[in-house]
């Protein structure tokens, strides 16, 4: 599944995650439209195991609920 979570003109970032046997692909890719030649660029890649998601889950809703208050 890939989710776009950046987007302007000249930009956009989107993460991509899969599932398989030895557990979770996170990709975040890059693509500027606006290049000469466009494609899509991986900036991180993981293979990440169910406990490390939800890690990072809880981080990211820690940093939501503190950007909140």
């Amino acid at each position: 599944m890939r989710s776009l979570i950046q987007s302007t003109p000249a930009y956009e970032l989107s993460a991509d995650i899969a599932t398989s046997r030895f557990g979770h692909s996170l990709r975040l890719v890059s693509f500027v439209p606006t290049a000469r030649r466009p494609e899509e660029q991986v900036k991180f890649q993981a293979v990440l195991s169910t406990a490390e998601m939800r890690t990072l889950r809880a981080l990211l809703d820690q940093a939501l609920d503190a950007a909140s208050d």
